[in-house]
């Protein structure tokens, strides 16, 4: 291939070629677009020439990304967010106030990324955020796609991820859930094989906490409990739980927002090997945002005040380079 070709590709093209393909149909990209059906045709064509391969396949249906295509469309994605993110760095390094932070984080470590919100608002209410909440996996696609900045979660372990740099915040263990009026909200000394007969919502099967919470169980030689529901939603499991009779794990962290969770407690059933780093993960080799830098530098106070009780400070990990 041409070494010169990202001289000949036009954004303009790519973002004509990205609606095309998301829309499956050249005209409902060119009425997406406000532009006309051959503009986005010609469009195409030049980008075609210019990467010196087919990118789309077309039809009397409409069209679908080649193989070409969908290389190009995953790679395109991450020049746009690029841009955005540079924009965006622009209008902060203008006005320190204004700037825009798009954050991935799991379920209960939101809890921190909600607390620091809570801290920076005030203080710079020009500033916008855009939480993800999803699984550790899906975070880190999204990180390497440049759809998030930073990404806050358990750190199962970082093998295989030299592309990305990690500061540790604390550590957090799991923790046997139950409603505050539950029999076993007032037991003490509680053990595992106590509770392995009670019902129990759990995540899916293949879920992480799952993985890690069958190990504890097997470990005191316990067959793991049945689960009566399975769900990967954190509201269900709260509402299940605080409501019911029902059984749930989840890292102690969600326990440090009361007010999000007022029915719910843990048992007195300690699991230490359970416990792992909660950390703030970005890529190595992307400098960080204005605001992604004033988030990291505010994550540090709020986590003194959320940080479970009962966790050990965490042992200094890898820094988020700032520079």
């Amino acid at each position: 291939m041409d070494r010169n070709v990202d001289r000949r590709i036009k954004l303009r093209d790519l973002h004509v070629f990205q609606a095309a393909a998301e829309t499956g149909s050249m005209a409902k990209a060119a009425a997406h677009l406000s532009i006309t059906q051959p503009a986005v045709s010609y469009a195409i064509s030049e980008l075609e020439h210019a990467v010196g391969a087919p990118l789309l396949d077309r039809s009397s249906q409409g069209v679908t990304p080649t193989v070409y295509g969908r290389a190009l469309l995953e790679r395109s994605a991450i020049v746009f967010n690029e841009l955005r993110h540079g924009i965006s760095e622009i209008a902060s390094l203008a006005d320190p106030e204004v700037g825009e932070l798009r954050i991935g984080t799991t379920p209960p470590m939101s809890a921190v990324a909600s607390a620091v919100f809570n801290r920076l608002v005030p203080r710079y209410p020009r500033m916008r955020f855009e939480l993800t909440v999803g699984p550790t996996e899906v975070l880190l696609r999204l990180l390497r796609q440049r759809d998030v900045e930073i990404v806050i979660s358990r750190l199962a372990s970082m093998a295989g991820n030299d592309d990305l740099t990690v500061e540790t915040l604390f550590q957090d263990e799991l923790v046997v859930l139950c409603s505050k009026r539950s029999k076993w909200s007032r037991r003490r000394n509680v053990s595992l094989a106590d509770l392995v007969h009670e019902p129990w919502v759990f995540p899916p099967p293949t879920g992480f906490l799952t993985g890690i919470m069958r190990s504890a169980f097997e470990e005191q030689g316990l067959e793991f409990p049945r689960a009566t529901v399975t769900t990967a939603c954190t509201y269900s499991l709260s509402v299940l739980v605080g409501n019911g009779n029902f059984l749930g794990i989840h890292p102690r962290a969600m326990l440090t927002t009361p007010n999000e969770h007022p029915q719910l407690t843990a048992v007195d059933v300690r699991l230490p090997t359970t416990r792992g780093a909660i950390g703030l993960i970005a890529l190595k080799d992307r400098s960080l945002s204005p605001v992604a830098k004033l988030f990291a530098q505010s994550v540090a106070p709020v986590v003194e005040d959320i940080k479970p009780k009962r966790a050990s400070r965490a042992a200094p990990g890898h820094t988020i380079r700032k520079s």
